[in-house]
C-alpha cells in the first residue's frame, strides 16, 4: 500500500494519507476542497469565504481517516465548533451549558 496519494488538481504533488501534510500543500488541498464544495458549508449551506472556512475531516486522522479529498469537507466555523466542542471558547461553552440547563427548568 502506498503512503501517499495524488490529487489531479495539484499537479502530481504527493500528499500523505494519514498525517497532516506540509502547510503549503495543505493550503492547496484546502483550496481544491473549497472549490469542489462551491464555497458552501456542507452542513448548513452557508456561503463562506476561503480565508474564513475550515476544512473538516469526516473521519478523523486519529480514527483511521485520511487527507484524501473524499474525507474532507468545507465547513463554517460555527458548524465545525458544533462537531468539535473542544474548539469552543470558554464563553461559548458556558453559554451553551446555560441555555441547555435553563431549557430543562
Amino acid at each position: 500500500m502506498r503512503n501517499t496519494f495524488e490529487v489531479p488538481e495539484l499537479y502530481r504533488i504527493q500528499i500523505p494519507w494519514y498525517r497532516r501534510p506540509p502547510i503549503e500543500i495543505w493550503r492547496q488541498l484546502r483550496q481544491v476542497v473549497y472549490c469542489r464544495d462551491h464555497g458552501l458549508c456542507m452542513y448548513c449551506s452557508t456561503a463562506v469565504a476561503l480565508h474564513e472556512c475550515h476544512i473538516h475531516h469526516v473521519q478523523p486522522l486519529s480514527q483511521g481517516g485520511t487527507n484524501h479529498p473524499s474525507n474532507l469537507k468545507t465547513v463554517c466555523v460555527r458548524c465545525h465548533k458544533e462537531r468539535h466542542p473542544h474548539m469552543k471558547t470558554k464563553a461559548e461553552a458556558l453559554r451553551i451549558d446555560y441555555l441547555t440547563s435553563s431549557s430543562n427548568l
